[in-house]
This record gives C-alpha cells, sequence and structure tokens, in this order.
C-alpha cells in the first residue's frame, strides 16, 4: 500500500501495522531508524498541494504578467504635441461670458501685427469695437503691460462695457433728431406682416359676407 507520511515518522508507521498483524515481522532496518531517525526532507509532501489552488496561483500569474505587458511593453502609438494660442484661451473665457457678442457682424481679415500694437494703446479704435477687439486687447495688457489674465479680462472689459454704453446712447440720439427733422423710418417686419394681413383681409371682405349669407338662406 502507499505510504505518504515523512520519514521521520515511518518507524511509528511500521510499528502500527506490525501491532495491528498487518505485517508478520519488523524490517531489517526497524531498529535503526527508530534509534537513529532521518532528518527533514527538503521536498514538500505532495499532499500540501491541492490542483484548484495550483490553478488559481497560475492564472492570476498569467493575467498579471499579461496586465504588466498591457501597461508597460505596448508600443506607444505616434500623437502630434497640443498645439496652444493664448487668443484661443481668452477667446474661449470672453465668448462665455458675453455669448450675444457672437450674434454681431465679424470682420474675417487679419490685421498686420505691428498695426494692432500702434491702436492697442487703448480700447479705442477707429472702427466699430468687437469682442475680437477686446481679445486683442487683452493679450496686449498681458504681453506688453505686464498684466495677470484676470486682471487684464477685468480692464479690457471695463473699458469695453463704457465704449458700448457710449454707442447705445449715440444711437439713441441720433435716432430721436432724426425723427425730429422729420425722418421716417421704414417699416418693421412684424409692422409689414401686420398690414398685408388687414390688406388680405379687406379684399376677401365681400367674399366672406357672400359665404355667411347663403349659409344662412
Amino acid at each position: 500500500m502507499p505510504h505518504y507520511a515523512s520519514p521521520t515518522q515511518l518507524h511509528n508507521h511500521v510499528s502500527r501495522l506490525f501491532t495491528g498483524k498487518i505485517i508478520k515481522s519488523l524490517p531489517v532496518w526497524y531498529l535503526a531508524m527508530k534509534n537513529i531517525p532521518p532528518g527533514q526532507s527538503l521536498l514538500r509532501s505532495p499532499l500540501q498541494f491541492r490542483e484548484d489552488n495550483l490553478q488559481n496561483h497560475n492564472l492570476r500569474l498569467r493575467r498579471d504578467t499579461k496586465s504588466h505587458s498591457q501597461k508597460h511593453l505596448k508600443t506607444k502609438v505616434p500623437r502630434p504635441q497640443k498645439i496652444y494660442y493664448m487668443l484661443d484661451a481668452l477667446r474661449k473665457d470672453f465668448y462665455r461670458d458675453h455669448p450675444y457678442e457672437l450674434l454681431r457682424p465679424q470682420i474675417l481679415i487679419e490685421q498686420d501685427g505691428g498695426f494692432v500694437e500702434k491702436i492697442l494703446g487703448n480700447l479705442k479704435f477707429p472702427c466699430r469695437v468687437t469682442g475680437e477687439n477686446v481679445i486683442k486687447y487683452q493679450e496686449y495688457l498681458i504681453k506688453k503691460k505686464g498684466m495677470s489674465k484676470n486682471d487684464a479680462y477685468i480692464q479690457a472689459c471695463n473699458e469695453f462695457y463704457k465704449i458700448r454704453a457710449r454707442e447705445e446712447v449715440a444711437e439713441r440720439v441720433a435716432e430721436e433728431q432724426a425723427l425730429l427733422f422729420g425722418a421716417r423710418g421704414g417699416q418693421s417686419q412684424t409692422e409689414r406682416s401686420l398690414w398685408l394681413e388687414h390688406k388680405n383681409l379687406q379684399k376677401s371682405e365681400p367674399q366672406i359676407i357672400t359665404q355667411v349669407l347663403r349659409l344662412v338662406s
């Protein structure tokens, strides 16, 4: 019969077999092993291993190896470097706080850098001030005046608000003066729509009366 006991306990196992009369006589090496037992074996007993634990260990080892290879040994895909422009960041902040400025007409012609630097001493342009002018003025304050981004934004917006207020006042004054001197403005789209509706109703009024009389009679 197979024996899986430790070598140090082999003589005890043989003694139990002899006492139980399973074997008829003791082996010749019994007394020598009993007096001088062998040392501990460097080999582990097969009973200390379980097949499911060994499989789980191998599976975990393969998974860790695969994860390590995916993280550290994977070939990196070449990507273009991110391009950053200060004007893009300033433009994003300005139009986030002033979305209605996007509804105003824009000039798509790029200005020369030297010309822009000359007229950016303050936010007073020969043409109508737009959001792009405010953004370039803020960039001018950051680069040429050494101001921080927030301080330049506050100063540019404050001057922008003053210019917008002066423009609105000038437009109202011009409209009042034009009306005072007898100017008559054109009809708005709503007024023209109401006038056309009234005109069509007047044309179709006789037909409506005739149809009503027919229904009554």
